[in-house]
């Protein structure tokens, strides 16, 4: 099993830490996809999740684009996520995947509720302001890319 997010959740933290970095100023949707190296149109699908969840503003003028709709340091990781996922706490069972049928619970179901409560909160606990400034950090040589991340890194450290 992975724990990695969807593709639509990882163009949607994307998006909002390039949208953090953007000091509160309108980004187009074809700026932030080819920094980010993500497909324009799918792009726009995430972001139009993320204005629904009240997460970005969006102004389709000449001059338009998206921004962040509050503070990055009032954005969690979780609201992101929950924004394109879905609750992370919404009780499917984790082996026959929907609401639980078995009699009562299934018998995997307290650890398994444990541990995406425990997925959660450490998700809350992180800001895209927090995030973000990573991302600053990493992009800066101020702080080394872990060594199991995928971060291009310059030639000299590929080897």
């Amino acid at each position: 099993m992975k724990l990695v997010p969807t593709h639509r959740t990882d163009y949607g933290l994307r998006a909002m830490i390039y949208l953090a970095s953007a000091d509160g100023q309108r980004v187009p949707a074809t700026e932030i996809a080819e920094r980010m190296e993500m497909p324009l149109n799918f792009l726009r699908q995430v972001l139009r999740e993320l204005r629904r969840a009240h997460l970005v503003t969006s102004s389709p003028s000449r001059n338009g684009g998206y921004r962040l709709a509050r503070s990055a340091s009032q954005i969690s990781v979780l609201e992101i996520v929950e924004a394109l996922e879905g609750s992370l706490t919404d009780g499917d069972c984790a082996l026959q995947g929907g609401p639980c049928h078995w009699e009562d619970v299934c018998p995997l179901h307290p650890i398994w509720l444990s541990a995406r409560q425990a997925i959660a909160e450490q998700l809350a606990r992180g800001t895209l302001d927090a995030v973000a400034a990573e991302d600053r950090a990493i992009r800066e040589g101020r702080v080394p890319a872990p060594v199991d991340s995928h971060r291009r890194r310059p030639r000299t450290e590929r080897a």
